[in-house]
């Protein structure tokens, strides 16, 4: 399974708060949606550490230069 992108995550994010914020959504609807919501932020989360790491890993290359 092919890895998600960043901007994928954040837009399904989105769309979750969205709903979450619908008054029509029912009670059983909403729990899954946070809990999706919730693993969702974690893998952004950790998406951007990752992102973090290579952009320092990147600087410190520069710097030898």
């Amino acid at each position: 399974m092919a890895k998600e992108k960043f901007e994928d995550r954040m837009n399904r994010l989105s769309e979750i708060v969205e709903k979450l914020d619908d008054e029509n959504v029912d009670l059983d609807e909403s729990i899954k949606l946070y809990e999706e919501g919730l693993k969702l932020s974690k893998e952004l989360k950790e998406q951007l550490e990752g992102f973090k790491e290579k952009i320092d890993s990147i600087n410190k290359g520069n710097e030898n230069d």
